[in-house]
C-alpha cells in the first residue's frame, strides 16, 4: 500500500474502496465507484499511473473526464508517456484526443494538467498548432488574412493556419495562460516558434525514457537478448510438497491461462520473485518488439509468445510429462528469462530449415511468392516472418505444432536446394510434370510438352483424379535424382500437380500454370 494513503482522511475507507474497485463488472460501475467516495481525490492519487490508465481505458476516454479532473499532474503525466509517443515520436493526433479530454474536463484543469508536463512536450504542442509573429510596428501592422489574435500589448500576433475544430484545446491553454502568467506565456509562444521539432522531441524523449525506465520499461537493445540463445541452466532436484491455495496474481491469468504455468505458479513458496520476473520478461519482450504501451492488441500477441515459450521451455527444462512440483521447482531455480528463451528457441530452431533458405525464395512484393503450393504457402509465410508462428497467427505453443513447422521446414528447404541445383524454367511443379511426362511417354528433346502429347501426359500422369502409382514411384525416383532428400518433397510436388491439374480436362492441361516454387 502507498505511504501517501496513510496521511488520507478516512484511510479505513481505502481497502474497501479499492475492493469495490477492482470488482465493477463494466466500466459505468468503475466510474461511480472511483469518483463517488467523499474523498475521492485524496484516493485516486495513491493509485499507481498503470492502474489508472488501465482505468480509463477500460471506462474509455470520452467518460473519463471527471477522473482526468481528480488525477494528479504526475498521473497524467505518466499516462502520456504511454499514449503520445510512437517508439521516439511524439504523435499530435495522439496527443490531441487527450487534449480534447482534458478540455472537456475543465479549463482550469487543461492549464493544470498541461503545466505538469515537461517543457519541451507543451513548446512542442503548441508549435504544432500556431504561428507566431512579431510585431515590430504595431501601428502599420497587418495581420494576414487567416484567423488569428493579437496579444493585449500588440507585440505579437498569434495565427492558427489550420484553424481547426483540434486548435480549441490550444487556444483555451493560451488564454488561461496569458490570463494567470501572461510573461510566461509570451516567452511560451517565442521559444516555441524558435525551437526546431527535432531538439525538442529529442529532449522530451529523454524524460519520458527516464521515467518509463523508473516504471519497467526496458531499454530496445538491451530487450533484444530476450530472443537469443540461453545458456544451458541447471535445473534443481526433488519435489516440493506445497499445500496451499493458489495465489490470485495479476501475471498468472494474464501470462498464462493454460494450466501448467498457473498451477506451476500456484505451488511456489515465495511467488513475488518469479512474478517480478515475469513481468520484468513481459516487458522485454514488448520492447524488442517494439510495441506501444498503447496497442493493446500488440501486447496480446506479444504476450501469447511469451506464454507459449514459457510452457516450451518448462516442457524442455522439467520434461514433456512433469508434475506440477517439478514445473514449480524449475520456476523457481531456473531464471524466467531462461526458461522463455529456452522455449522460444524451440520454435525458431523448428523453422530453422525453411529460415535458412529464405534469401534463396523470391524477392519481391509477394515476400513468400517463392512457396505458391497450396499445403506449403500458409505455413511458409508464417514461418519465415520475424517470430515463427501457426498459418493463423498464433505462436507455436506445443510439440504438435513444433513437428508440424519442422516438417513443412524441411520440405522446402528440400525443395530450394534441387531448385538451386537445378534451376527449372518455369518451376518445380512444372518441372516435374513436364519431365514425368516426357519420361512416361517417352519424349526426348528440352522445353515444354509439345501441345499434341498433352492429352496422352495427363492419361499417363493420373487416373480417377489421382496420380497413377507408378507415377508416384516415378517422381520420388526423379526427386532422388534431382538431388532430394526426404520424401516429402516429392510428395508435396505431386499433391499440387494433383491439385492443379488431375480433375482438369485433358485438352486444358497446362503444366506451366501449376503453382510453381521460384527461385531467383
Amino acid at each position: 500500500m502507498s505511504a501517501e494513503i496513510t496521511h488520507i482522511e478516512g484511510v479505513r475507507d481505502f481497502l474497501p474502496w479499492r475492493a469495490e474497485v477492482d470488482h465493477a463488472r463494466s466500466g459505468a460501475q468503475l466510474l461511480d465507484a472511483l469518483i463517488s467516495p467523499r474523498n475521492a481525490r485524496a484516493l485516486i492519487r495513491t493509485l499507481p499511473s498503470e492502474d489508472l490508465h488501465g482505468m480509463i481505458r477500460r471506462i474509455g476516454l470520452s467518460d473519463s473526464t471527471e477522473l482526468l479532473a481528480l488525477a494528479s499532474g504526475e498521473q497524467v503525466r505518466d499516462i502520456l508517456d504511454t499514449e503520445i509517443w510512437i517508439r521516439d515520436e511524439l504523435s499530435i493526433e495522439r496527443a490531441d484526443a487527450w487534449m480534447g479530454a482534458l478540455m472537456h474536463a475543465g479549463h482550469d484543469v487543461l492549464v493544470q494538467r498541461v503545466m505538469a508536463l515537461d517543457d519541451e512536450v507543451i513548446n512542442w504542442v503548441v508549435r504544432r498548432t500556431v504561428r507566431v509573429v512579431v510585431v515590430e510596428e504595431p501601428d502599420d501592422f497587418v495581420p494576414e488574412d487567416i484567423e488569428h489574435v493579437v496579444t493585449p500589448d500588440n507585440r505579437l500576433c498569434i495565427y492558427f493556419p489550420e484553424s481547426a475544430p483540434r486548435d480549441l484545446p490550444v487556444k483555451l491553454l493560451l488564454d488561461g495562460l496569458m490570463q494567470s502568467d501572461p510573461v510566461y506565456c509570451v516567452d511560451l509562444l517565442i521559444h516555441a516558434q524558435a525551437a526546431l521539432d527535432s531538439n525538442l522531441q529529442e529532449q522530451a524523449y529523454r524524460w519520458r525514457r527516464g521515467r518509463m525506465a523508473d516504471r519497467g520499461y526496458v531499454d530496445y537493445y538491451e530487450a533484444l537478448t530476450i530472443y537469443t540463445p540461453p545458456a544451458r541452466q541447471p535445473v534443481a532436484a526433488g519435489p516440493k510438497e506445497i499445500d496451499r491455495d493458489p495465489p490470485r496474481r495479476w501475471l498468472a491469468p494474464v501470462v498464462d491461462p493454460e494450466a501448467r504455468l498457473a498451477a506451476a505458479l500456484a505451488r511456489l513458496d515465495d511467488i513475488e520473485p518469479v512474478q517480478a520476473s515475469l513481468g520484468y520478461v513481459a516487458n522485454m519482450a514488448l520492447s524488442a518488439d517494439r510495441v506501444e504501451p498503447w496497442d493493446l492488441d500488440a501486447q496480446a500477441a506479444v504476450l501469447r509468445r511469451l506464454r507459449a515459450g514459457l510452457v516450451l521451455g518448462l516442457d524442455s527444462l522439467a520434461g514433456p510429462d512433469a508434475d506440477v512440483e517439478t514445473d514449480a521447482r524449475v520456476l523457481a531455480d531456473v531464471p524466467v528469462a531462461t526458461i522463455f528463451r529456452t522455449g522460444y528457441g524451440r520454435m525458431v530452431e523448428a523453422a530453422s530449415p525453411i529460415r535458412r533458405v529464405r534469401p534463396a525464395l523470391r524477392i519481391g512484393p509477394d515476400p513468400i511468392g517463392a512457396v505458391d503450393l497450396p499445403a506449403l504457402r500458409p505455413w511458409a509465410e508464417a514461418l519465415t516472418g520475424r517470430h515463427p508462428t501457426r498459418p493463423d497467427g498464433e505462436p507455436l505453443a506445443d510439440a504438435a505444432d513444433l513437428q508440424k513447422a519442422r516438417a513443412v521446414a524441411d520440405t522446402v528447404a528440400a525443395l530450394v536446394r534441387v531448385a538451386v541445383e537445378r534451376p527449372p524454367e518455369r518451376g518445380l511443379g512444372a518441372w516435374l510434370v513436364t519431365w514425368l511426362a516426357r519420361d512416361l511417354l517417352g519424349i526426348e528433346g528440352p522445353g515444354p510438352l509439345p501441345a499434341d502429347r498433352l492429352t496422352d501426359a495427363h492419361t499417363a500422369l493420373f487416373a480417377d483424379g489421382a496420380l497413377r502409382p507408378e507415377t508416384a514411384a516415378a517422381a520420388e525416383s526423379w526427386w532422388s535424382r534431382a538431388g532430394g532428400d526426404d520424401a516429402p518433397g516429392s510428395k508435396a510436388l505431386t499433391d499440387a500437380a494433383v491439385e492443379s491439374m488431375a480433375a482438369v480436362a485433358a485438352c486444358d492441361l497446362e503444366p506451366r500454370f501449376l503453382p510453381l516454387l521460384w527461385i531467383g
